[in-house]
């Protein structure tokens, strides 16, 4: 049986380029590998047989593209067995990082899972690679499919993938609901940014009349200079006397950074990335202590996973001679629906895509959180995904062409994609194996050369980095600058 592919699938289908493959990638760790046929009877009976476009291709009829049966489907052409001559975790990640280049063929279905490890005498783990084309799932889909496959470990009730916390139900509306309630709440926000803002005026006015410090004031002009050079730092300057809750002027401030910023801190990493990838990752660092930093510092642990990010940049940067950038931005995706238990057969991107600036240079942890919990908590409570959303529709629908344009306009303002998934807060089995770990990398597009990832999965965060070989050789370095400062972040905030 045939079925239409949608626009919003054939938008990722067709945007591989040579140099940054659409393919969503996840590692399964395992300290006793599944049994191989095991794992093969329950990828068939758990995924094939539940969501029929695992055994579909795409094809073109006139101007129009089918998902259709691979009438030649065969499941060991997609689920394989490899024994590497050598299990060192080197080994291993040279080769996870040589398959991110290797496109699908696309006269079968395009996925495939490969169950990793040395030889038998090298010991008993390994890792399951599962690669996936973007155009039949995004990257939360697939993690919920993959999760959903596995069985929960002993007596261990494992959670859904899904969003938790007081915002949850007002996260999981629909971007064009919440841009309804953006123009409901525009007077009170109105209101509230006139308030602030006259308020900041006379509280400026009064330490310019007291100052006694005239290079102190000298700084403040050569500042506010500075900030008039640059768009998106006036609309900063601007916008933050609102409050942070203030839907109308965190949508005027969200939407100039997407439209305004001219991605000149993206420079950081020069050059266009070739096909070549490097792929890093670190297992299970605890949450216990990130919780309570995170409440020590007053944010929520997204914050802290994004300021050991942050922190992380910013050294990273420092080693390679690149010290004046004060702010890199990122793609991030959030999801369009609530996660359930329940996917839709077909699968599907049901997603958006939002550019989240990230701030470098801070190295007090306090104030590191207070500035990445208020970009994050204005750009929640902003128009930002109702507009992305929008913007990724007309894509979805423009000629290729135009298409590729308007990735690479939006693209060329960030660095990479930044994910941090919330996985099951209970251990799995995969095929009657425990699972150890499970990381997953979306794709980067354009010219973005670094993707990392940071998935949370039975009390630890697991840290993924998925760069180009050239403009970023050592992944490793990063992750392990940001298990480095997930630490520090812990220790500081110990009494």
């Amino acid at each position: 049986m045939a079925t239409r592919i949608a626009s919003t699938d054939l938008t990722w289908l067709l945007m591989d380029r040579p140099n940054n493959l659409m393919h969503v990638n996840a590692l399964v760790g395992f300290d006793t590998l599944p049994d191989f046929d095991t794992l093969g009877d329950t990828i068939m009976n758990r995924m094939v047989s539940k969501y029929r476009v695992l055994s579909q291709i795409p094809v073109r009829r006139d101007s129009d593209w089918w998902w259709e049966d691979d009438h030649d489907f065969a499941l060991d052409r997609h689920v394989r067995r490899v024994v590497l001559e050598d299990g060192s975790e080197e080994s291993i990640r040279a080769h996870v990082s040589s398959q991110f280049s290797v496109p699908f063929d696309r006269t079968h279905p395009l996925w495939e899972m490969q169950l990793l490890s040395g030889p038998p005498d090298q010991g008993s783990d390994g890792f399951l690679l599962t690669r996936v084309h973007h155009g039949i799932g995004d990257g939360i889909r697939l993690v919920q499919m993959l999760v959903g496959t596995c069985d929960p470990a002993e007596d261990d009730s494992a959670a859904a993938v899904r969003r938790v916390g007081r915002n949850a139900e007002r996260e999981n509306q629909h971007p064009l609901e919440r841009a309804v309630r953006v123009v409901e709440q525009s007077v009170t926000g109105a209101v509230d940014y006139a308030q602030n803002a006259t308020g900041a005026l006379f509280g400026a006015g009064r330490e310019l009349i007291t100052t006694t410090n005239p290079l102190g004031l000298v700084d403040q002009v050569t500042a506010g200079v500075d900030v008039v050079r640059s768009p998106v730092r006036l609309l900063d300057a601007i916008t933050s006397v609102g409050s942070l809750d203030n839907q109308l002027s965190n949508s005027w401030r969200e939407l100039g950074r997407m439209l305004l910023s001219d991605g000149s801190e993206a420079g950081a990493w020069s050059g266009r990335p070739g096909v070549e990838k490097s792929v890093a990752w670190i297992e299970r660092f605890p949450m216990d202590g990130l919780r309570d930093a995170a409440r020590a510092f007053g944010g929520t642990l997204n914050d802290v996973l994004l300021g050991a990010v942050s922190l992380a940049l910013t050294d990273y940067l420092a080693e390679h001679g690149v010290k004046d950038v004060t702010d890199v931005s990122w793609l991030m995706p959030v999801s369009l629906r609530p996660i359930d238990s329940s996917l839709p057969p077909e699968l599907g991107n049901h997603f958006v895509v939002v550019l989240l600036s990230l701030p470098l240079a801070l190295h007090d942890h306090r104030a590191l959180i207070t500035e990445v919990h208020s970009r994050t908590t204005r750009l929640k409570n902003s128009a930002q995904p109702s507009v992305a959303f929008g913007f990724q529709q007309v894509i979805a629908e423009a000629p290729e062409a135009v298409a590729r344009c308007l990735t690479d306009f939006f693209s060329g303002k960030t660095i990479g994609q930044l994910s941090n998934v919330p996985g099951p807060r209970g251990g799995l089995t995969f095929a009657g194996a425990p699972v150890r770990s499970i990381l997953g990398w979306v794709p980067t597009s354009g010219d973005q050369p670094i993707g990392i990832c940071l998935f949370s999965y039975n009390g630890t965060v697991n840290i993924g980095v998925a760069a180009d070989a050239r403009m970023i050789p050592d992944p490793l370095r990063v992750a392990h600058l940001v298990e480095s400062h997930l630490r520090g972040l812990t220790e500081s905030a110990r009494p």
